[in-house]
C-alpha cells in the first residue's frame, strides 16, 4: 500500500488507515464494506457479519421481507459487492420476465403540428398572436417511467463499479440494453418516487436493490486527484435501519408506537436540541428510549459518550432507564446506575452472527425488558 491509496482509503470514510513502518499499516475503526477502485487499485472489505445475515439486516431495515429467491446463492465466501449485483439482476431479470412496463407519462412541447390539447394560457403567454408553433400537452404511453429509469441507473451504475463475473457482467449490458427507452438519471439527483399498483408490484425487489445501489451504497466521483468508483455500503446505517425496524416489529404486540429521531429541546430556552433514535410512546407519554449504536462511541476525554448522551435523554424523557443496542463484538452487555440521577443505562449487544430467527428473539427479549421495568 502506498501513501496515496492509504490517504484516500481514510478519506473515502472506508477505514483509519496510519503507517507503521516498515511497509507495515494499520487499518482500524472499519466502517464500510463491499468493493471500490481507488486509481486503479481494487480495495475489498468484507463484513464481519455473514453474508446472507448483513442482507437479512438490509430486508429487515427497509421493509424488503424475505425478498430474496432460493435460487440466490448467499454464501459466507461471497464478497457483498458481487452479492450486490448478482441479486439485482436476478430481480430485475425477473421484473422483466413480463415485459418492459410502460406507462403514461405527460408532455409538454411547442410544435408545428398539433396533437393533444393545446394549452392556450400558455399559448397566448408566450405567442401572442403568433399561429405557430402550438403549446400542446399530451400523454404519451412510455417505457420512460420511474421504475425503469431506476433499474437502468443502477444496471449502468452496477457495471461500472468494479470487478464482475462474465456471467453477470453480460447479464446487466442485455438488461441496458433492454431498458434502453429509459432516461439515465442525473447522479446525485433525488430519486423518482414510484406509485406502485398492480401493473409495477413485480418490479418491487428489483427497484428496492436498484435504490441501495443509486444511493447509500454507491461511489462514482473524483475528489483531488483521487477517482473513486464501487458499491461501498455504511454498516452503522444498515444496523441502526435494522435496529429500528425489529424494535418497531417487536413493541407492537405491547401497544404503543415507535417514534423515530423524535426532536426536542433540552433547556427552557430550547437552544440545546437532542434527538434519541427510537421513542417508545403510548398514550400516556414516553414508555422508553432507544438509540442503536453499531459501535461504541469513544472520543478522546469521553469513553463513555454513548451513556452520558442516554442520560440525557432519560432526564429530559422523565424515564428511569434508558437502552443502548450495539452489535456484538463491538461492545460488551453491561448496566450502569448512575449516582443521584435515578437512572439506570442497560447496553445490549446484538449477536449478528446468529440466524435471523435468533436475532429477533434477541430484540423481542430486549423490549419485554423495557415493558416489564416500567
Amino acid at each position: 500500500m502506498h501513501d496515496d491509496l492509504a490517504a484516500a482509503i481514510t478519506r473515502e470514510g472506508i477505514a483509519q488507515v496510519v503507517p507503521l513502518g516498515g511497509g507495515l499499516w494499520q487499518v482500524s475503526n472499519v466502517k464500510r464494506v463491499g468493493a471500490v477502485r481507488l486509481d486503479g487499485w481494487e480495495v475489498r472489505v468484507e463484513p464481519k457479519v455473514p453474508i446472507r445475515n448483513l442482507f437479512h439486516l438490509l430486508a429487515r431495515g427497509k421493509s424488503w421481507g424475505d425478498w430474496w429467491p432460493d435460487d440466490l446463492k448467499l454464501d459466507d465466501s461471497s464478497d457483498f459487492s458481487t452479492v450486490i449485483a448478482e441479486a439485482f439482476l436476478s430481480h430485475a431479470a425477473r421484473a422483466l420476465r413480463g415485459g418492459v412496463l410502460h406507462g403514461y407519462v405527460e408532455q409538454r412541447e411547442a410544435a408545428q403540428t398539433i396533437r393533444g390539447r393545446i394549452l392556450m394560457a400558455e399559448q397566448i403567454r408566450r405567442r401572442t398572436g403568433v399561429l405557430l408553433p402550438v403549446e400542446l400537452q399530451w400523454d404519451d404511453f412510455t417505457a420512460d417511467i420511474a421504475v425503469n429509469q431506476l433499474l437502468r441507473s443502477a444496471t449502468r451504475r452496477l457495471i461500472g463499479a468494479g470487478r464482475l463475473r462474465d456471467r453477470v457482467r453480460s447479464g446487466l449490458l442485455r438488461l441496458d440494453l433492454a431498458l434502453a427507452e429509459a432516461s439515465l438519471l442525473t447522479r446525485g439527483a433525488r430519486l423518482p418516487e414510484v406509485v406502485w399498483d398492480r401493473r409495477s408490484e413485480r418490479y418491487r425487489s428489483a427497484v428496492a436493490l436498484a435504490q441501495l445501489v443509486l444511493t447509500n451504497g454507491s461511489l462514482d466521483h473524483r475528489v483531488g486527484e483521487t477517482t473513486a468508483k464501487g458499491f461501498l455500503l455504511t454498516l452503522s446505517k444498515v444496523f441502526e435501519e435494522f435496529v429500528e425496524a425489529e424494535v418497531a416489529r417487536a413493541a407492537a404486540p405491547w401497544g404503543g408506537r415507535i417514534v423515530a429521531q423524535e426532536r426536542a429541546s433540552l433547556d427552557v430556552e430550547g437552544r440545546i436540541r437532542i434527538a434519541p433514535d427510537l421513542v417508545w410512546r403510548d398514550s400516556s407519554g414516553p414508555r422508553a428510549v432507544f438509540d442503536a449504536k453499531y459501535k461504541a462511541e469513544k472520543p478522546s476525554g469521553f469513553p463513555n459518550a454513548d451513556v452520558f448522551q442516554m442520560i440525557v435523554y432519560c432526564i429530559r424523557l422523565g424515564l428511569d432507564t434508558g437502552h443502548l443496542i450495539y452489535a456484538a463484538g463491538n461492545e460488551v452487555p453491561a448496566r450502569y446506575e448512575i449516582r443521584n440521577a435515578g437512572v439506570t443505562v442497560v447496553c445490549h449487544a446484538l449477536r449478528l452472527d446468529a440466524p435471523p430467527a435468533a436475532i429477533s428473539a434477541q430484540v423481542d427479549q430486549i423490549i419485554s425488558g423495557a415493558a416489564m421495568s416500567e
